[in-house]
């Protein structure tokens, strides 16, 4: 059996729920889930076929079809959860000034706990600790690789893409380092190198060793070609960070451009001039492309935003023909920020 203990620490507010919707908890599913997430992801390197990587994906993690997962995933929260509310009183949110300060981020975090639909959550500083068991030692290689990235380059939770429930490693952790994955970034190349391994020992797990030119596809991967990630500039607290990167985000949404250009950045969008494409607009799902979480880089912090291009933005002819995705490249034209992996060329 291989087995890893990983104990993390929330960087910024956590909101995660189960069964009962209304209070907090760190659930082995949703931990899983983002893992087959940047399994998929990684695997894109090496695979085009969206068929051929759910095939491997079910291989390793299980599948509907009857597959038993050959991973094992076990999550314990090591802090309590709290209130959203000061001293229980509804019409009073207490989040430590969090999300009063990330409005922009954090928006649907505030309607939700308005709608008492959202009532505890985990503060930055609260520990948790995930183990990962595998009899089969490719399985379990692939199942650490895309623990880290998860942990590195995304969150977890409710609103995990705009800077919330990002984790970091509660010291270092010896399992993943034996994997040649940091678990302590001094600097960007630290996680450019991370990201290059965990790439490569996905690969060694699904049998491949090339990595060949891959051509864009409909799904997000984190290529070379398909991607970008980048670091900005080094702050000595996250929740400044996230403020500072809020501060620019912000500001370009709402510039002098098309409200139409802004489909890129996530669907659904309700509000401003979409013409005939309105109702489109409101019904249509999808995730946003961009990533932003924040990470500790040595003695400061630092914002990591992760960019996905895909072939398609949307199945929706109309909708996919108005995404345009150099408004990703554009947004970092804001920022003083250090491509550690891929390109902005990629959204040009």
């Amino acid at each position: 059996m291989h087995e890893a203990k990983i104990r993390l620490k929330a960087i910024s507010p956590l909101f995660m729920r189960g069964a009962d919707q209304g209070k907090a908890e760190f659930r082995s599913a949703s931990v899983k889930g983002v893992m087959r997430w940047w399994f998929r992801a990684l695997a894109g390197n090496y695979l085009a076929s969206i068929d051929e990587l759910r095939e491997i994906e079910g291989s390793f993690f299980g599948s509907a079809g009857g597959r038993k997962s050959r991973v094992l995933v076990e999550v314990r929260a090591l802090s309590k959860p709290s209130s959203m509310y000061f001293n229980g009183n509804q019409n009073k949110l207490d989040w430590d000034s969090w999300v009063k300060d990330l409005y922009y981020l954090f928006f649907s975090i505030k309607l939700l706990a308005r709608k008492n639909q959202l009532k505890e959550f985990y503060k930055p500083g609260s520990r948790f600790e995930i183990t990962i068991k595998s009899h089969d030692s490719k399985a379990y290689k692939a199942a650490m690789a895309s623990l880290w990235s998860a942990v590195a380059l995304g969150g977890f939770g409710f609103r995990a893409r705009r800077g919330a429930g990002s984790l970091w490693f509660d010291g270092r952790n010896e399992a993943m380092e034996a994997l040649k994955l940091p678990t302590a970034l001094e600097n960007p190349d630290d996680l450019k190198a991370g990201i290059q391994r965990a790439i490569k020992l996905v690969g060694n797990a699904i049998g491949r060793e090339e990595l060949p030119i891959k051509p864009v596809v409909d799904h997000p991967t984190l290529t070379e070609n398909s991607s970008a990630v980048a670091v900005l500039k080094e702050m000595k607290d996250p929740k400044l960070a996230l403020k500072e990167f809020q501060r620019t985000y912000q500001s370009f949404r709402r510039g002098r451009r098309p409200t139409t250009r802004n489909i890129v950045f996530g669907l659904p969008i309700v509000k401003g001039k979409l013409g005939r494409v309105r109702n489109d607009a409101k019904k249509a799902r999808r995730a946003s492309p961009l990533l932003v979480s924040v990470k500790p880089f040595g003695g400061s912090y630092r914002v990591v935003l992760v960019k996905m291009r895909t072939a398609r933005f949307h199945e929706n002819s109309k909708l996919d023909q108005l995404a345009d995705w150099e408004a990703l490249e554009l947004l970092d034209k804001g920022f003083n920020e250090s491509v550690v992996f891929g390109k902005l060329d990629n959204f040009k």
